[in-house]
C-alpha cells in the first residue's frame, strides 16, 4: 500500500509518495509522473527519489501557517518536505500521522525567547560588543593608547579596531546593526504558530 502527492509547482519536491513505512520524494522525470496514479500497482519506474525510511525518524514537525514538514532524523541529520498548498501540507502529515507508529503526538506553541532564541543571541552579543568598544573609543577620545599584541588581534583585538573609529561611529553602527536585528526579531516573531510534533517514545 501507498500514497503519493504530486506537487506540480514545487521545484523541491514534486513528487511525495509514502510506501513499505518509508517517505520519498524528489523530481522525477514528467513521463514519470503521468504514468503515477492511484490504479499504479509497481512504482519502481520512479527513479531518483531521496528516501527517509520511519525507523531513523526522530521527530516530525508541522508549523501552521508554514509551507514545510520538517522531519529529524538520524543523528542530526533535518530535511524538509515544502509545500504551496497548505491543505495539501496538512493532508500529509495527517496520513503520517495516522501510518507511522510508535510515535507520540502533540501540539505546542514554542515560547518567545525558544523561537527567537538566535535573534535574542545576536541582540545581547552585539549589545555586548558595543557597550565594550564604547567604553574603549571614549578612553581612547580622553587620550588613553591602546595597542594590539601578538599576530592574531582575536575578539579583543576586533573591537579595539572598532574602538577606534571613534564614539559617534560606534553609537551609529550599533544603531544600525540593532535596528536591522530588531526588524528580523520581530519579523521572526510574527511567524510564531503552533506546532504539531510527532516525536519518537523512547
Amino acid at each position: 500500500m501507498y500514497k503519493f502527492w504530486k506537487l506540480k509547482d514545487s521545484k523541491v519536491n514534486k513528487l511525495i509518495l509514502i510506501k513499505d513505512k518509508c517517505i520519498f520524494k524528489g523530481n522525477p522525470k514528467e513521463n514519470e509522473l503521468v504514468r503515477l496514479t492511484k490504479e499504479t500497482d509497481d512504482v519502481s519506474f520512479v527513479n531518483e527519489l531521496f528516501s527517509i525510511p520511519y525507523s531513523y525518524i526522530r521527530t516530525i514537525e508541522n508549523q501552521k501557517k508554514n509551507k514545510q514538514i520538517k522531519i529529524f532524523y538520524g543523528n542530526d541529520s533535518e530535511d524538509e518536505l515544502i509545500f504551496s498548498d497548505l491543505n495539501v501540507k496538512n493532508e500529509v502529515f495527517d496520513y503520517i500521522k495516522t501510518d507511522i507508529s510508535g510515535f507520540q503526538y502533540s501540539k505546542e506553541l514554542p515560547s518567545v525567547l525558544k523561537y527567537a532564541k538566535a535573534q535574542f543571541f545576536a541582540l545581547l552579543f552585539v549589545t555586548g560588543i558595543f557597550i565594550w568598544a564604547l567604553y574603549l573609543a571614549n578612553q581612547i577620545e580622553n587620550g588613553v593608547v591602546y595597542e594590539i599584541v601578538g599576530g592574531r588581534p582575536g575578539l579583543s583585538g576586533i573591537v579595539l579596531i572598532i574602538a577606534g573609529l571613534g564614539v559617534l561611529k560606534v553609537i551609529l553602527g550599533y544603531l544600525c546593526l540593532l535596528s536591522i536585528i530588531i526588524f528580523v526579531l520581530i519579523k521572526k516573531l510574527k511567524s510564531r504558530t503552533e506546532f504539531e510534533i510527532l516525536k519518537r517514545r523512547t
